[in-house]
C-alpha cells in the first residue's frame, strides 16, 4: 500500500464488526474517512452498529451485508453480492472468531466451529474476494497469542475424538497466523500487488469476551478501543509491510500501543502451512 493510497480512502470490509473489536475498529476507520462494509451473522445487529457509528460520525459511509462464516453458502453469497455492489476492494480484515464456549459444535458444512468459522470461513471469503482486489489491497488476519498453545491436528480437524473447547480454539488461531503469513510467501511468489499481515489484539476486555476473562484476566485487560488500534494500524499504515506480525507493545504484549512484533517461531512452519493451505482448498472448495 503506498503513502498516496494511505491518504487517500480506503474501502475497508470488516467480518465480526456489530461488537467488539470489530465495532471499535470499524468505527475508528469511518471516523477517519474510510468507506466500510460492516460484514455481520445478525443483519439487525449490524444495522444498529451502523447507526451507532453515523451517530457519531453522521457523514460516514458505511453498509451492512449479511456475511455468516459458518456456512460456505453465505460465505459465496456475500462475496458475489460484494462484486456486484462495490466492484473493487482495498483492505480485508478477516477479524470474526468463534470465542471459546463449552461443548463441541458443527458448522452448518459439519466443520468443528472454531476451524470451519474462525479459519475456514476467512480462508474461502479471501479466495473469492481475491479476484476483485484493487491495486495494492491488503488483507488483514486477526489472530491470538492462543496460537503459541495451538496444533493442527490433522489426523482430526473435525476434533471427533478428545475434543477440547481452548485446544481447538488455539488451533484456529493458529491457523489465522498460518493462513496469514502464507498468503503473503504466495502474493511473493505469483508477484500479486497484495499485502498480507496478521495481528493481534492483546488481551482485550470487549463485551464479546468478557465473560470468558478470569477475573484476573480482566484486571490486565485493555479497553476494546486499544486492542482495536491494532486492528486499524494494520489495515491502514503502509508503514506496516507483507508478512509483518503486529500487536501491542506494553509489558507481555497483552495492551500497549501498536507495533510491528518479533516474527513468531512456528516448527516447520512453511510446510505446515502449505498442508494447511492444501487442505483448506479441498475442504471449501475454494482452489486459489
Amino acid at each position: 500500500m503506498s503513502r498516496e493510497a494511505e491518504s487517500r480512502p480506503q474501502r475497508i470490509l470488516l467480518t465480526g464488526s456489530n461488537s467488539g473489536l470489530g465495532f471499535h475498529a470499524a468505527r475508528r476507520l469511518a471516523g477517519a474517512g474510510h468507506e466500510v462494509i460492516l460484514a455481520v451473522r445478525n443483519l439487525e445487529r449490524g444495522v444498529s452498529a451502523r447507526r451507532r457509528i453515523l451517530d457519531e460520525v453522521p457523514d460516514a459511509s458505511v453498509h451492512v451485508s449479511a456475511l455468516d462464516l459458518a456456512s460456505l453458502t453465505s460465505v459465496r453469497e456475500f462475496a458475489a453480492r460484494t462484486a456486484e455492489t462495490f466492484g473493487t476492494w482495498d483492505v480485508l480484515v478477516n477479524n470474526a472468531a468463534v470465542k471459546v464456549e463449552p461443548g463441541r459444535t458443527l458448522t452448518a458444512d459439519g466443520f468443528e466451529q472454531y476451524f470451519g468459522v474462525n479459519h475456514l470461513g476467512h480462508f474461502a471469503l479471501t479466495g473469492l474476494l481475491l479476484p476483485f482486489a484493487a491495486p495494492a489491497a491488503r488483507v488483514v488476519t486477526v489472530t491470538s497469542l492462543a496460537y503459541r498453545l495451538g496444533r493442527i491436528r490433522f489426523h482430526d480437524l473435525r476434533w471427533d475424538h478428545g475434543h477440547t473447547p481452548t485446544k481447538a480454539y488455539a488451533a484456529s488461531k493458529l491457523a489465522n497466523l498460518l493462513f496469514a503469513r502464507e498468503l503473503q510467501r504466495k502474493a511473493v511468489r505469483e508477484g500479486r500487488d497484495l499485502t498480507s499481515v496478521a495481528v493481534h489484539p492483546g488481551l482485550s476486555a470487549s463485551e464479546t469476551n468478557a465473560r470468558y476473562l478470569r477475573r484476573v484476566e480482566w484486571i490486565f485487560a485493555s479497553p476494546a478501543e486499544e486492542g482495536a488500534a491494532v486492528l486499524v494500524h494494520a489495515a491502514t499504515d503502509a508503514s506496516v509491510l507483507g508478512g509483518a506480525f503486529v500487536g501491542p507493545a506494553g509489558p507481555f504484549q497483552i495492551a500497549g500501543e501498536p507495533e510491528v512484533l518479533r516474527d513468531p517461531r512456528i516448527r516447520n512452519e512453511e510446510a505446515v502451512a502449505h498442508r494447511l493451505w492444501r487442505i483448506s482448498g479441498q475442504l471449501t472448495r475454494v482452489s486459489w
